[in-house]
């Protein structure tokens, strides 16, 4: 009888320990979520069309970041910046010449509509001063020729005047066909002074087309640079779209190369958890081998992406998930993008066992 009350007694003891212990002791049971590996990748493209005529790469190459991945073929390029060249030439000698015809040119035309302003003003004066001399000659001649008519002087006197008055009407003509002529001079210094006007033209749209060859030797040497693709990250070409020898257009994949010292494992996490994820957090991971390795939070979606559960009774509301990424080392290149792999929350320290088997 005694040993039974004493079994019943350990039985009670054990049963109440046991109590206490599920109680007490946080949960070790794991939150497993699904998620891929994944990284940065980069699609390499031409900035310009072209036959590839090197490919220096295949899957699997390993590259570095500014390395020369493949190049386009530069003939037609090179054929237009030498054509380009070329014309530049062509035009300073033409621009070279024209400035110095231009310089001469408006030397001569400045000086002579100078010359002939000169002469016209020169010749204008002299009219107008043989113009009052005939003004008083005929005056003169007018009167002598009324004395003569009544005897008082005689007919020597009156020729005199009269000759005097013709030779004036003489020279008043001469100088105004010489104001004509200095006129029409002034016109052709002034119509040749327009020509420097249309040679300055010309050497605007000279130095128009000169900057315009310019221009297209600039673009055909930034193209030329083009031709050659490089990687612009480090990795392993993880695919190969284009061969050597095919015409690929600008911004044409030809090779996509994959960072695989820098991946992540993306899974998405159940809103009623995300808060207690922490940037930097180190979580475990479990890979398909069932080999654990140890990653650290360095993203938390800040949207939600998709609800798990819908409440279509619309009594309750729907539970959303939140992305995170968990960074993960991969410097013996073990994991590679498009695996499975699974992160392991740890369950919160608030919750506690409940007879929990």
């Amino acid at each position: 009888m005694k040993v039974s009350r004493f079994f019943f007694f350990l039985i009670g003891l054990f049963c109440v320990a046991l109590v206490i212990y599920l109680i007490t002791t946080p949960s070790t049971k794991e939150i497993q979520l699904t998620g891929i590996i994944t990284g940065t990748d980069a699609i390499v493209s031409p900035l310009v069309q072209g036959r590839l005529q090197k490919l220096l790469v295949d899957e699997g190459s390993e590259v570095k970041a500014g390395q020369l991945i493949a190049e386009i073929d530069p003939t037609e390029l090179k054929d237009v910046r030498e054509s380009a060249t070329d014309n530049i030439r062509t035009l300073q000698a033409r621009l070279l010449q024209a400035n110095t015809t231009l310089a001469m040119n408006d030397r001569q035309t400045t000086a002579a509509v100078q010359q002939a302003e000169a002469t016209l003003t020169a010749t204008h004066a002299q009219l107008e001063q043989a113009r009052a001399a005939l003004s008083l000659n005929e005056i003169t001649y007018k009167r002598n020729q009324g004395l003569f008519d009544g005897g008082a002087i005689a007919a020597q006197d009156r020729d005199t005047a009269e000759s005097n008055y013709r030779a004036s009407q003489a020279n008043v003509k001469a100088l105004e066909d010489q104001v004509k002529a200095a006129e029409a001079q002034l016109a052709a210094a002034q119509a040749n002074r327009q020509q420097v006007d249309v040679q300055q033209a010309d050497i605007a749209a000279t130095r128009a087309q000169l900057a315009q060859a310019s221009a297209q030797r600039d673009q055909a040497d930034t193209q030329l640079g083009y031709t050659k693709i490089v990687s612009p990250i480090n990795g392993i070409v993880s695919v190969r779209v284009a061969r050597q020898g095919e015409v690929v257009q600008a911004g044409g994949p030809v090779v996509t190369v994959l960072d695989v010292d820098h991946l992540w494992v993306q899974a998405d996490v159940e809103e009623t958890y995300v808060d207690q994820i922490a940037f930097g957090q180190k979580l475990q991971v479990r890979l398909p081998s069932g080999n654990t390795i140890e990653g650290a939070v360095f993203f938390k979606g800040v949207e939600s992406d998709f609800a798990t559960q819908r409440d279509v009774s619309r009594t309750k509301r729907d539970i959303k998930a939140f992305t995170i990424k968990v960074a993960v080392p991969n410097s013996d290149r073990r994991l590679f993008a498009g695996m499975t792999a699974y992160v392991l929350l740890p369950q919160p320290t608030s919750q506690r066992r409940w007879f929990h088997f």
